[in-house]
């Protein structure tokens, strides 16, 4: 088996151990780099590969010679865009499992789910419960969130997200919720 060939069947089996849900970056460089110089001798391929582990599953059962997945969604993008919440205002208060509106903006073309989160310090915050789940896809949005019973306190906001990956999210501004 020639050297090249060898290369290509380890890269392929490296490429499909990823496929179970692991990122593989794989940078080929020659084995005697040259030295002195600052990058690849001319001539001399150099390959690098990147990207979400869709891709290289994509890679390694094209190049092991298998199907490609039978289930798009498998591998589709994350959605892009952007999420805006225009409501609640400021400097509202609310009651423990009270309900009131928020309003949002959405350009991803994704249902969203609200969150009701909260300040932990630090500039750090958690989420705290699931309070709308999948409330639309539109470009403006709105749903009808009940608030459950948590510890009164002024720093609890809400984040409206893509539903499920939460890849594109946005922020309320902060609240009080009182007794």
């Amino acid at each position: 088996m020639s050297r090249a060939t060898s290369m290509a069947t380890n890269l392929a089996v490296a490429v499909a151990t990823t496929a179970v849900g692991c990122m593989l970056v794989i940078s080929l460089a020659p084995s005697h780099p040259d030295t002195g110089k600052s990058g690849p001798a001319a001539g001399r391929p150099v390959a690098a590969t990147a990207g979400h582990a869709g891709s290289a599953a994509r890679a390694a059962t094209s190049a092991l010679g298998a199907p490609a997945s039978a289930d798009p969604e498998e591998f589709a993008s994350p959605p892009t865009g952007r999420i805006e919440v225009t409501a609640p205002e400021p400097g509202v208060d609310y009651k423990a499992n009270g309900s009131f509106v928020v309003t949002w903006n959405n350009s991803t073309g994704e249902e969203v789910d609200v969150w009701l989160r909260t300040a932990t310090g630090g500039g750090e915050s958690e989420r705290v419960a699931l309070v709308a789940t999948k409330a639309g896809a539109g470009r403006a949005g709105e749903a009808l969130v009940t608030l459950p019973r948590v510890p009164p306190g002024k720093r609890y906001f809400l984040e409206v997200a893509t539903a499920g990956d939460g890849a594109v999210r946005a922020f309320s501004r902060t609240f009080a919720i009182t007794n």
